[in-house]
């Protein structure tokens, strides 16, 4: 029997310029664990504001528990859990306040609905005063799942709920959504770029520009995995990043402890941990955005403690967080990061030409920032971290949450800065990348538990993935 139902649904954005979902006809059976899969800009996300009752059809009909999205909308968010692309919690609510505030709106309670969320609560219950917005990105999608399920839902919609989430944190939270699905018959739709957690669904649908392109078991319907071919370049002996017991410590906690490791120019340098571990604080400090408590280190010769203004003239910088104005123009963004970074106006001028050119953005020169799906953004954001050619780039998390081609074509960018002479310094939670880079470090509990090529890395732990030695790695960690 079909829980959800879609009939020839069709829904356009701009005046009808903008065709987000085309003709859209699909069933989802009543406790299937079912995938939406597709590209950025796919309709993927439409097609959970519809079925959620945020958005009306232009044409067709849809049902969901055998409601209908139009005329019965009230009915259909009293049956449904939702956890959206974007955060959906209050960051200033603690743990338990956010927890009551979503079981409160629901006419319930926590303890009415308990036996749902004990198996992720648990895991929150030491945090239960902190304040959401000062959770790991795990903790706060396990919270987001937990606020989703407190009014014991019919149907639970997740929209990208592991993206930007360690492997460890994502393993965790789909082993529990399986089991609410098995034990509880809670029907899941979800939709995911990564690999292993689409082959954990019943069925997938795959969406490509509006429409659905396939639908059937995963292992039928997915396409074979990408892989990447990079010779990697002969490396000098010259280092540009260099740290030696470098630490953070906020009040009593030392966020990193005595870390010491160097990077030599033109290489390709993965920087992972699980979330909380402390690579983003040892960025910052090699980015000169926070000042060491202890240790030093230099990058491009200027040394972090003292010369971290120099240090921001000579790299690029792409964070977790879009790094491009959205009311530009792609053209404007270009023209004002030269102008920070003190290029003359010639220089801007033919510098976007050229790297427009290396992007194939061309065609898009003139288009705002706003309306171009996340793949171009984060290609146009690594193309303005590398517009005044420096000598690093440091890359948090490039790739979080978009689709698996444009990760490759991303890449294709990367190998090609590098070939160029430019040192890759990469954080990602996609372990197929981390076998991309020339070498690769992982932190734990604020220390360098691992460093080398990945092929010395899955030798020394006898495994054959670079996800296998993170979770052996991972797994050792004390602190939340």
């Amino acid at each position: 029997m079909s829980i959800i139902s879609l009939d020839n649904i069709s829904k356009s954005f701009n005046k009808g310029k903008t065709k987000a979902i085309d003709g859209v006809t699909l069933d989802i059976e009543e406790g299937e664990f079912f995938g939406l899969i597709g590209p950025d800009g796919a309709g993927k996300t439409t097609t959970y504001r519809l079925l959620t009752t945020l958005l009306k059809p232009d044409s067709g009909t849809a049902t969901v528990d055998g409601f209908d999205i139009v005329k019965d909308y009230r009915q259909i968010r009293q049956n449904i859990g939702y956890m959206p692309g974007k955060f959906s919690l209050y960051p200033d609510l603690s743990v338990e306040e956010n927890l009551r505030f979503f079981a409160k709106t629901f006419g319930t309670t926590i303890e009415e609905n308990y036996h749902l969320i004990e198996d992720i609560y648990k895991m929150l219950e030491p945090f239960k005063n902190r304040r959401a917005g000062k959770l790991s990105g795990g903790m706060k999608q396990k919270l987001a799942l937990s606020c989703a399920l407190i009014h014991a839902p019919r149907v639970l919609f997740l929209d990208e709920p592991t993206t930007g989430v360690d492997p460890v944190s994502r393993k965790e939270l789909f082993a529990m959504l399986k089991k609410l699905n098995s034990e509880n018959g809670i029907t899941i739709v979800v939709s995911t770029p990564y690999r292993d957690e689409v082959l954990t669904c019943s069925r997938i649908a795959v969406m490509s520009e509006g429409k659905i392109t396939a639908i059937g078991r995963p292992e039928d319907v997915l396409e074979p995995e990408l892989t990447l071919s990079h010779e990697v370049a002969e490396l000098t002996d010259q280092y540009v990043i260099e740290a030696e017991g470098l630490t953070k410590q906020f009040g009593n906690f030392v966020a990193t402890d005595h870390i010491t490791f160097k990077v030599r120019q033109g290489e390709i340098f993965g920087f992972l941990g699980a979330n909380g571990a402390g690579k983003t604080t040892a960025m910052r400090m090699l980015t000169g955005l926070s000042q060491p408590t202890d240790g030093r280190a230099t990058v491009a010769g200027f040394d972090c403690a003292t010369q971290y203004e120099q240090i921001k003239k000579n790299i690029g910088y792409m964070s977790q967080k879009f790094a491009l104005y959205d009311d530009l123009t792609v053209e404007e963004n270009m023209k004002l990061y030269g102008g920070i970074y003190g290029m003359t106006p010639q220089e801007i001028a033919e510098r976007t030409t050229e790297l427009l050119a290396e992007l194939g953005a061309e065609s898009i020169r003139k288009s705002m920032v706003k309306s171009l799906p996340l793949g171009w953004k984060q290609k146009l954001a690594f193309g303005v971290s590398i517009f005044h050619t420096p000598g690093i780039v440091f890359l948090d998390e490039p790739t979080g949450g978009v689709d698996t081609e444009t990760r490759k074509q991303f890449w294709e960018l990367i190998y090609d800065a590098a070939d160029k002479g430019i040192t890759i310094f990469v954080t990602t939670h996609y372990m197929d990348e981390a076998e991309y880079c020339d070498r690769v470090s992982i932190m734990v509990d604020g220390k360098i538990a691992a460093l080398g090529t990945p092929k010395e890395l899955k030798e020394k732990f006898r495994v054959e993935t670079m996800y296998d030695v993170f979770l052996t790695l991972a797994r050792k960690a004390t602190r939340q």
